[in-house]
């Protein structure tokens, strides 16, 4: 029975990744039952210790998710964080965004608009890791997706265009946590994790994307939509024109002119307000596989193609 990576392998670059799935991926998962047997015993160790682990006890002694993918819903937190919802902000028209704001406007009243530590899921890292290009940079917080989901879209798979359907590509993509980083040469900035499976749950993989990546696929979103406004504003009713595959995507469009509405200058890394900008990041994900007739943006977004040919490459 195949899993998929876990979340800490997720995290790191598409070649640890890979390394992972022909390695330890190979492997099968360990019976819950062995599971669940090896960690009551660490718990009774753990409540017998007198060591001062600095850890709390609960982290310590924290059973394991019984999970086979991190799609799962289950595996992101309600708690929320102190981004402050203005009385203007919670009217809105969208009843998603007016469902967001209602649920984080209830949970943060006894938080202070400038403060950032009462924020459960902001954890310190304090971290080295390896950048791009082979660079060195440091995670100094992260935090989960509170509102995070993940949905998945089928395509059917043909031979060749106009024939026959030879199968069904199953996709699903998600935004699991922010963490915010700093380097030499960006300074501080802040990063999201895109979970991205097409096909098989072994072939999930993790992307640490900036929020330019971002904006560079909404210019191509943009532009897609443009491109096809124009085509139909200049045709003729009479005219025998060919169809050129372009997509559509004004859900999309909106989605992205939702999340400019709420940015704020200067690079804002306020955990309340990453929380809110993740959840919006992902609804745009989310409305470009919705409206896709293929996976070929998300595919480009996240890399996969890169990752295909290298296996390819490595099974020759």
């Amino acid at each position: 029975m195949a899993v998929t990576a876990p979340t800490y392998v997720l995290e790191e670059s598409l070649s640890s990744q890979k390394l992972w799935k022909n390695t330890a991926g190979t492997r099968p998962p360990q019976p819950v039952e062995e599971r669940a047997f090896y960690e009551k015993m660490w718990t009774q160790n753990f409540e017998k210790s007198q060591v001062k682990y600095g850890i709390p006890g609960e982290v310590l002694t924290a059973t394991s998710p019984i999970c086979l993918s991190p799609f799962a819903d289950g595996n992101f937190r309600t708690e929320l964080s102190n981004y402050n919802i203005t009385e203007e902000s919670k009217q809105s028209d969208d009843p998603a965004e007016a469902h967001l704001m209602d649920r984080m406007s209830a949970q943060n009243s006894d938080f202070q608009d400038t403060a950032i530590e009462p924020h459960p899921r902001h954890i310190v890292v304090n971290k080295t890791v390896k950048g791009p290009a082979d660079s060195s940079m440091t995670v100094l917080v992260r935090g989960d997706n509170v509102f995070g989901t993940t949905v998945s879209k089928s395509f059917a798979l043909a031979s060749d265009k106009g024939g026959p359907i030879e199968g069904i590509d199953t996709v699903n993509v998600s935004i699991a946590s922010y963490r915010v980083v700093e380097s030499k040469n960006h300074g501080k900035y802040a990063q999201y994790l895109v979970i991205y499976r097409e096909g098989s749950i072994r072939d999930t993989i993790g992307v640490w994307k900036r929020y330019s990546d971002f904006k560079d696929l909404s210019r191509k979103v943009t532009q897609q939509h443009e491109s096809c406004v124009s085509v139909l504003a200049n045709m003729s009713p009479l005219a025998i024109t060919e169809e050129n595959e372009v997509e559509h995507l004004p859900n999309a469009i909106t989605s992205w002119r939702l999340l400019q509405k709420r940015q704020r200058w200067f690079r804002c890394l306020d955990a309340g307000y990453l929380s809110l900008k993740v959840f919006l990041l992902e609804r745009f994900l989310h409305d470009i596989l919705f409206e896709s007739t293929s996976p070929t943006l998300l595919r480009e977004f996240v890399g996969a193609d890169s990752v295909d040919t290298d296996s390819q490459n490595s099974d020759e």
